[in-house]
């Protein structure tokens, strides 16, 4: 009875939204698309989702990832337009990534696609792996009788290392946003290992020598314990101003951190590096690329996560293709960097209201953002409202599945502060929901 209910219901409103829109449409609408109203026969039920305007979480610092040109070619000046140019096939990067590396003449190798990225209004940041090798030495970890740390009598000249990295940047043309103090030292087999009590040493002591925002150590797989001790530590806490972590493995039952919540008022949150499924695959496979959308919603919601962050930009699992062109995964995450942009808020709203779907949504000047990804093998009628908002102008969506990249669809039908939609098997589709002045 309460199916047989559920889908009267949505006929009706669909109904309902027939009659309306096209009054609206009558008079005059804010674009001239025609009306789209979805035909919801066939598909399979989903609760509704329930946007909350006033419920803010999270600014949005952006999505991105790292560019690496000691280890593989620089984009190219085409490339670093897909990527960070938010016209149609281009990706909508606001965020880039890049290596400090141990030896200094290698720095300019940077400058090139940084100036550009930052031309398109990019922040960048900067993570080492490893010191310079005159500061460093070997110590036993286990069996490993050759593994590498910073040595305890040259943090100083460390921390002038990354200090002349930055000097170096600025003095070429590009601010870096922040700079962390280590990739992955708790994953360091190619790298530098350090502990935590080293960690607490270098950021209490030294830190402050380094004339940027300091980013944390980034750990493999947000280990916790690795950042309870600098939450807690009024020093250490004061000295950081960005939490940035890795997400290889990371279940969504993992990304929730209360500690965070508790101690990090003031500070950004970060999920800067990760390639999802795999680094295996090719970035067209589907619909393994829909696990992209699903980590980065999961990283939103669960996560409060601020910026999420790529590995390589173009690399064959990546979401641009080692051609230049955007790949499948590279479209899921445009369904986000596209139109979730620096400033936004993320609002509350029903983030699993069926089997294998999941929403989230933000919130910029006259704007509201709706992300569905479903990666289920059912197609939904989604239905959505809008509690507390400006009123809803227009909407328009786009979607990517097996077949469609980024395939936008103009004027959809709405009723007063409520919309349908058919969310498609594996698919991801962002609504972007123009809204009368929030004042």
């Amino acid at each position: 009875m309460r199916t047989i209910f559920k889908r009267a219901l949505l006929i009706a409103m669909t109904a309902l939204i027939l009659l309306e829109t096209a009054a609206c449409a009558s008079g005059g609408s804010k674009r001239d698309d025609e009306l789209f109203t979805p035909d919801l026969s066939g598909a399979e039920e989903s609760n509704w989702v329930e946007v909350s305007y006033l419920e803010e979480h999270q600014t949005i610092q952006g999505f991105g990832g790292i560019n690496y040109p000691t280890w593989i070619d620089d984009l190219t000046e085409e490339q670093c337009d897909t990527a960070f140019k938010n016209g149609e096939d281009q990706l909508g990067f606001t965020i880039l990534r890049i290596h400090v590396d141990p030896d200094s003449s290698n720095w300019e190798k940077e400058l090139k696609t940084a100036k550009a990225a930052q031309k398109e209004g990019a922040l960048i940041f900067a993570s080492p792996w490893n010191p310079p090798p005159a500061l460093c030495e070997t110590f036993e970890r286990g069996d490993n009788k050759y593994a590498q740390r910073l040595a305890h009598d040259k943090y100083a000249e460390y921390a002038q290392h990354l200090n002349d990295f930055v000097t170096f940047m600025r003095d070429n043309g590009v601010e870096l946003y922040a700079i962390s103090i280590q990739n992955e030292p708790d994953y360091a087999d190619d790298w530098t290992w350090w502990t935590t009590e080293e960690m607490m040493d270098f950021i209490i002591n030294y830190s402050d020598a380094i004339d940027c925002r300091i980013m944390s150590p980034e750990s493999f797989q947000y280990r916790k314990d690795f950042y309870d001790v600098m939450l807690k530590d009024e020093e250490a806490l004061s000295r950081i101003d960005i939490f940035a972590t890795h997400f290889y493995g990371t279940q969504k039952k993992d990304m929730a951190y209360p500690l965070f919540e508790q101690y990090g008022e003031g500070k950004e949150l970060w999920m800067t590096e990760v390639y999802v499924p795999n680094s295996s695959s090719d970035a067209d496979t589907w619909p393994e690329a829909v696990e992209v959308a699903v980590n980065i919603s999961d990283a939103m919601t669960e996560g409060n996560m601020q910026a999420y962050v790529w590995w390589y930009i173009r690399r064959f699992y990546g979401p641009m293709k080692e051609d230049g062109t955007i790949s499948k995964r590279g479209y899921c995450m445009a369904q986000f960097s596209k139109f979730v942009r620096p400033g936004y808020i993320r609002i509350g709203a029903t983030e699993n209201p069926a089997y294998g779907v999941s929403v989230s949504a933000h919130k910029g000047e006259d704007e509201i953002i709706i992300v569905a990804v479903n990666h289920s093998l059912a197609k939904y009628a989604q239905s959505f409202k809008l509690s507390s908002a400006p009123g809803i102008e227009y909407i328009e969506a786009y979607t990517t599945d097996s077949s469609r990249n980024l395939e936008r669809t103009g004027n959809v039908a709405f009723d007063g502060e409520r919309f349908s939609y058919v969310l498609p098997a594996e698919s991801v589709t962002t609504f972007v929901i123009s809204t009368s002045s929030a004042e």
